[in-house]
């Protein structure tokens, strides 16, 4: 029987009331590899292959715990933590996840396996205003977390995002088309198509066609899913010292609000691999694309 159609606050509120889907397998995405493109493309493309965590928003509790991984809202922090400033002004929470909620899933190993990953950002980089590098954004990992506490910036910020809970949704991840890394291998139009649409089913699996639209995509590690071209910060993926994605974080809703980046936009924290081992998340670079 074909699925009635839905209204607007239904479809924009889908993802936020549903849990995520179950995504395809290595060896489901590698049938669908081997089965469009040359052997050898297939081979070197599913080699690329990185396990993802996708951050899949819910509908938050009238009071979640403060240790729930969330985007948007205020921050609990140590009681002595100084909030991020950038030139004069405060920068913006942008959510914080409890490496606790991480274990068992794919990638996690390569995270700590308890304590807060915190993220933030200067208003104007995260609005697509400034697209400058670095110091426009902070990351805090924090360890001691009986003591986390209401936050308070020094002087108001600009705005505080919507408060959403998250699920996780695992992942089998590829490069996205317009990568350097793709790019080396897929020079033929006609097969970047093929691989385009295989990577793009993969993400949107298990998602009913008239709610994908309205969905959001933000995940820990993986690759970055690209709006313009490559980013900056990323090399040859074989390179131990080259930078990895920490986090994406895209457009959200809570079911009530959602947030976006620019028009369009998508921001990304990168790590290199000794840094993300020696938990040095303070390293960590920031990008911004928006459309």
């Amino acid at each position: 029987m074909p699925r009635e159609p839905e209204s607007f606050a239904s479809q924009a509120g889908w993802q936020s009331g549903n849990p995520p889907p179950k995504a395809p397998t290595l060896a489901e995405i590698e049938q669908e590899l081997v089965g469009a493109l040359p052997p050898a493309s297939a081979d070197r493309l599913i080699r690329l292959a990185r396990p993802a965590i996708g951050l899949w928003p819910q509908r938050p509790r009238p009071d979640p715990p403060v240790r729930a991984s969330r985007l948007g809202g205020m921050p609990y922090a140590p009681p002595e933590w100084p909030w991020p400033i950038y030139e004069t002004e405060p920068m913006l929470f942008l959510g914080h996840l409890n490496c606790a909620d991480l274990q068992g899933l794919p990638g996690a190993e390569t995270l700590p396996s308890a304590g807060i990953l915190a993220f933030f950002g200067d208003h104007d980089a995260v609005t697509g205003c400034d697209f400058a590098f670095g110091s426009l954004a902070a990351v805090y990992y924090w360890t001691d977390i009986d003591r986390l506490a209401p936050a308070t910036p020094p002087i108001e910020i600009e705005c505080v995002f919507p408060l959403s809970e998250l699920a996780f949704r695992p992942l089998i991840d590829l490069p996205h088309q317009f990568s350097r890394a793709v790019e080396e291998i897929l020079t033929d139009g006609e097969e970047s198509s093929r691989y385009f649409e295989i990577r793009h089913a993969a993400i949107l699996h298990g998602i009913p066609d008239d709610v994908r639209s309205y969905c959001g995509f933000s995940k820990l590690l993986g690759w970055p899913n690209l709006i313009q071209h490559d980013l900056d910060c990323i090399g040859d993926p074989a390179d131990p010292n080259g930078f990895r994605l920490l986090l994406e974080l895209d457009e959200y809703s809570n079911g009530t609000d959602s947030e976006g980046w620019g028009p369009g936009g998508s921001l990304y924290f990168l790590i290199r691999d000794a840094d993300l081992r020696a938990r040095r998340f303070d390293r960590c670079e920031f990008e911004m694309q928006c459309t």
